[in-house]
């Protein structure tokens, strides 16, 4: 399913404003939204970019199935009420999702209450690359109080690094060659999340198996993460690049003949060890400004001097660039 793709696309243009001479799926389109002024047309920030919410963690909490996803994954028990809790008062904040990610095997029956199933929880931190193991509420805290370090080391840090060391049970994923995709498919807070999403990481999975990718490259589902209508989303690791497809553009309609194109544009990123432009969102990390300039820098965007549009009016917004630049993120 690929709603960039359709020639709908040109169809929902304004009468008001001539149609672009360049096909609509090239990246230029995509990254750029059209206005009609007084003097022509004028390049607008695709609205996606710069919308996700800045945070210097991603806590995912391991072995869980969305079929036991409530719309608030939060009081699922308290050991991870505690820990998304605590996250929110983390230097630079956290975010705490649940996830199909298995690094470890299940130390609880799956069958298991929530509530018994979650006393204790595999918590992996990205993209630094640290798995927690059985962590209860004492142990979450340890975990926090780790995490609250200014500078700390990761899955590639040398072992006699004088960075702080964990106080708890912990081991290091292998980030140095192996890349992970984790996508929302949380439907029973968000419908477009758990229709598109799911498809998605179904896609994602099948291509990875077809290309033989599954020693380096792993797809997992994940709850809640923000960003409903630019669902399916997703976010590739070690990098912290998020991605927002917009399939619910479609209205959940696939192009005849098409293959499953997003799937292929994110597989294709992660492969190559670059960034899909055309449904970047932003990164963990870094602020909303910070991700626009980096959006700008990497796409060639020019700057308008001036344009006087407002910041609160998503469709006049344009971010101030001085020059382009080839450098990445």
């Amino acid at each position: 399913m690929n709603c960039r793709r359709s020639s709908a696309a040109l169809r929902r243009v304004p009468r008001c404003i001539a149609a672009p001479t360049i096909w609509p799926h090239t990246s230029f389109w995509l990254a750029i939204r059209y206005s009609s002024t007084a003097h022509g047309r004028k390049r607008h920030v695709d609205t996606q970019v710069g919308t996700v919410s800045p945070h210097r963690h991603h806590l995912v909490v391991c072995n869980s199935s969305p079929d036991e996803w409530p719309s608030r994954v939060e009081g699922m028990s308290e050991t991870i009420t505690a820990l998304a809790r605590g996250s929110i008062r983390l230097p630079g904040r956290a975010m705490v999702t649940m996830s199909d990610f298995a690094p470890l095997k299940a130390a609880t029956c799956a069958c298991a209450p929530a509530e018994d199933k979650y006393r204790r929880i595999d918590v992996a931190v990205f993209p630094l690359g640290l798995v927690a193991k059985q962590l209860d509420v004492e142990g979450v805290g340890r975990l926090l109080k780790w995490l609250g370090h200014e500078v700390l080391p990761t899955s590639w840090t040398p072992s006699h690094s004088n960075l702080p060391q964990p106080t708890f049970d912990h081991s290091w994923l292998e980030l140095s060659r192996n890349r992970h995709i984790f996508v929302c498919t949380h439907g029973s807070r968000d419908y477009l999340c758990g229709h598109h999403g799911s498809k998605l990481l179904k896609d994602l999975r099948a291509l990875i198996k077809s290309r033989e990718l599954q020693r380096h490259v792993a797809a997992w589902s994940t709850s809640h993460i923000g960003g409903h209508k630019y669902a399916a989303n997703a976010i590739v690791y070690p990098r912290g690049d998020w991605y927002g497809t917009w399939c619910d553009r479609c209205g959940g309609q696939s192009v005849p003949g098409r293959p499953a194109a997003d799937a292929e544009a994110i597989i294709d990123a992660v492969v190559n060890d670059v960034t899909w432009w055309d449904a970047w969102r932003g990164a963990t990390n870094m602020t909303k400004k910070d991700q626009i300039a980096t959006w700008a820098r990497n796409t060639g965007h020019v700057d308008d001097a001036s344009h006087g549009g407002s910041p609160e009016d998503p469709f006049s917004w344009v971010p101030a660039t001085r020059h382009r630049s080839a450098a990445g993120k």
